[in-house]
């Protein structure tokens, strides 16, 4: 199956205001709805569980193939720039793509595109793509990869290049404050 490249963008939000607008390369974003409530939902739920019980170590069989391509520009216009120079490069493709665009602090400058991924073939290849293009538009773009949920996960677990199956708590402290986070979103609390 291919897919046709040309993103939809969730309703229009003020990224600027801390919001996010979710893209994906379907009209109706169901591979987003669809992921969220197959894989992300299900995921949060066994952190939650493990939390319960005051562990040692995580179980992280899901984080390991759930990972992030981001892209910092200075805006929310060079954003869409930048998703519109992909879609025109890489018509079509063979799978879907989906992600967001936002930030989630106010005083950081700059706007966050992240594609959510669970392949490192595709991963690599996107990241090498938005490098590409990213620096046709904006040379000071910031461009890397990194795990989904790596600010509840890294958290405990710290570098998420040195987790493993079976990953050790690093800070044991937090766990009470990374429960309450998960708990939040799991009643859907952002």
């Amino acid at each position: 199956m291919l897919y046709l490249m040309e993103f939809y963008v969730s309703s229009k939000r003020n990224v600027n205001k801390g919001y996010w607008m979710s893209f994906e390369n379907h009209p109706r974003l169901e591979e987003t709805k669809r992921k969220i409530y197959s894989r992300c939902v299900p995921c949060l739920e066994k952190l939650y569980l493990q939390l319960q019980q005051a562990p040692a170590e995580l179980a992280l069989e899901e984080p390991l193939s759930c990972w992030k391509v981001v892209t910092v520009m200075e805006s929310e216009e060079e954003c869409l720039e930048l998703l519109e120079a992909y879609q025109d490069e890489k018509l079509p493709i063979s799978k879907s793509l989906r992600g967001r665009i936002g930030t989630r602090d106010r005083e950081i400058p700059g706007i966050a595109m992240i594609f959510h991924i669970h392949d490192e073939e595709q991963r690599d290849e996107l990241f090498a793509d938005l490098k590409k293009l990213a620096e046709g538009l904006n040379a000071k773009a910031n461009i890397f990869i990194e795990r989904g949920c790596g600010d509840l996960y890294g958290a405990l677990c710290g570098d998420w290049r040195k987790w493993q199956e079976k990953t050790p708590i690093k800070n044991t402290s937090i766990i009470p404050f990374i429960k309450e986070k998960v708990a939040k979103l799991l009643r859907g609390e952002y």
